[in-house]
């Protein structure tokens, strides 16, 4: 088989009789080129993309460079495409090779899934995956054929409600800059908040491989909530939902969850960051200056209180003192004070620079120096024969009780003792009458329009003249309601014929004395008085 790129170098192609075997056949000759590999492999590659046999054209060149006689070489083969077939012990895959063709036989789609049936694969046959190896001529473990695995039931989940605590991080004011006190609150619950839902087990799935056979699946288990849970409940209407019975923090535990009525942590600092907690609060340390603490129920300190700010709806008690500044910043409204507000009552070993409000009784131990004390039922100061309990400066306001070891000092500190009355009601009875002057105002200046408006009919639309009548009416009605809770918060603030100011020592000169409108001014230190409200005036 002559070729133009072989010609003049006494090497000839020859393919054997079926076609199968391609050979190099040398004749000598008096005068001939060197043979180029370039040319050859040319050669070779337009007899139909036959397989070459490297190792043959290494020997072919060896032999014209050292061989004057003849010889034939086999250099190349034809090699039709080959399929093997690899099924999975557990009959749930299948996987192809198909080794590429040289000039031979190509693999078609009919073949591969004969093999498949001979296998008996019936199921889970993957024909795109099939039709794209054969198109592309080769694969390697190619995956034809997949069973579907047998899906088990789900036991029942326990999926939490509970929102994720953010990271603590400083909060960014409007104007962009870091609050470090601000870092998030504590993820808390109240009563009736949802805490955890059960899901429902799921029935199980069969599955098949890929001789057609079934694989049975079980179903999943009811699971039971964990017993002994403390702090929530089941829902009424709902037995596979969680609540909270009572206010705190609620924990995480293996199939259920609970809801701890305190919070514990042993000091409020930048670290912490402010607290807002639905629940009772425990602080081991201090509360440093500039943080705020807040709970729903109960709050206990166990060390001091600097100028910072408390705030709960049941008692707040703190073993050590608590301690504000004596002259409040103008920048923040008076931040650097301390302030302590609850709704029940309110105990510190000693107060300084503080303001502090309780719906109940206030006690302190040793020490009220300039501070304001406001309580809806007593303020003792000091225990039954102890040698501290001093009210220096400042105001206390008392609805019934005032005890002190000594008021005032002998340098004549203005102290000042309000009793008789609940002091929550003067609020109270001054937001009542703000809210009626501001209807007044607002009545006063819609009287104006609508008399203008009857003297000079037609200036206004008739609709919004009914509108603005309405409105009046409205605002008639609102001033009565609010004309008898005045009446009632008066009533209630009749003064107390048993209120009292009780002194186990001194008072000394520069005290005064208020039970209900009578005001005594003392102009004389005294030894143990106790001032009660007489006909005419104060009696001690």
């Amino acid at each position: 088989m002559e070729d133009g790129q072989l010609e003049g170098t006494g090497v000839e192609l020859q393919l054997s009789p079926d076609g199968a075997l391609l050979s190099a056949v040398f004749t000598p000759a008096a005068c001939t080129r060197p043979l180029a590999p370039e040319a050859l492999r040319r050669a070779i590659g337009e007899q139909g993309g036959l397989f070459v046999r490297e190792d043959a054209l290494v020997e072919l060149f060896r032999r014209l460079a050292v061989a004057p006689i003849g010889f034939a070489l086999p250099v190349a083969e034809r090699r039709d495409a080959t399929l093997a077939l690899n099924i999975a012990e557990d009959f749930m895959s299948a996987t192809i090779t198909i080794k590429k063709s040289y000039g031979g036989r190509e693999i078609g789609v009919d073949e591969v899934l004969r093999e498949l049936a001979e296998s008996g694969v019936v199921h889970g046959i993957m024909h795109e995956q099939i039709a794209a190896a054969v198109e592309a001529g080769q694969a390697f473990q190619l995956q034809i054929a997949a069973g579907a695995p047998a899906l088990p039931g789900m036991d029942s989940q326990f999926i939490s409600l509970i929102p994720e605590m953010n990271k603590q991080m400083p909060q960014l004011s409007e104007q962009d800059t870091a609050d470090y006190r601000n870092l998030g609150d504590i993820i808390s619950v109240s009563l009736g908040d949802p805490l955890l839902r059960r899901t429902r087990p799921t029935p199980g799935v069969p599955g098949c491989n890929l001789l057609g056979v079934e694989l049975p699946a079980g179903d999943g288990c009811e699971l039971p909530f964990a017993a002994n849970l403390t702090g929530i409940a089941c829902d009424l209407r709902d037995p596979d939902l969680l609540v909270a019975a009572i206010s705190g923090y609620p924990v995480i535990v293996p199939n259920g969850v609970t809801v701890e009525p305190v919070f514990r942590l042993k000091r409020v600092d930048l670290s912490t960051g402010n607290l807002h907690f639905k629940g009772s609060l425990e602080i081991a340390g201090d509360v440093t200056e500039g943080m705020e603490v807040t709970a729903t129920e109960q709050l206990t300190v166990g060390g001091i209180v600097e100028a910072a700010r408390l705030q709960a709806g049941g008692d707040i008690v703190v073993m050590g003192g608590v301690i504000g500044h004596a002259e409040p910043s103008r920048s923040d409204g008076g931040r650097e004070t301390a302030h302590i507000s609850a709704g029940g009552s309110v105990s510190v070993h000693f107060a300084e620079n503080a303001v502090i409000t309780a719906g109940g009784a206030i006690v302190i131990k040793e020490l009220a120096m300039q501070c304001d004390l406001t309580s809806g039922s007593s303020i003792t100061v000091g225990e039954q024969g102890a040698r501290r309990g001093h009210i220096i400066g400042g105001c206390c306001r008392a609805a019934t009780l005032v005890e002190a070891v000594v008021l005032g000092s002998r340098v004549g500190v203005a102290t000042v003792v309000e009793v008789g009355v609940d002091p929550s009601l003067h609020r109270k009875l001054e937001t009542v009458k703000d809210a009626m002057a501001e209807k007044e105002r607002l009545m006063e200046e819609l009287s104006k329009t609508l008399s203008y408006v009857r003297e000079n009919p037609g200036t206004r639309e008739p609709e919004l003249v009914q509108l603005k009548e309405r409105v009046f009416a409205k605002y008639q009605g609102e001033i009565a309601e609010l004309a008898n809770e005045k009446k009632r918060l008066q009533k209630r603030m009749e003064i107390n014929g048993q209120a009292r100011v009780a002194v186990q020592r001194e008072v000394f000169v520069g005290t005064q004395i208020k039970i209900g409108e009578r005001v005594l001014t003392l102009d004389e230190d005294l030894v143990s008085p106790t001032f009660t409200l007489g006909e005419l005036q104060i009696c001690f």
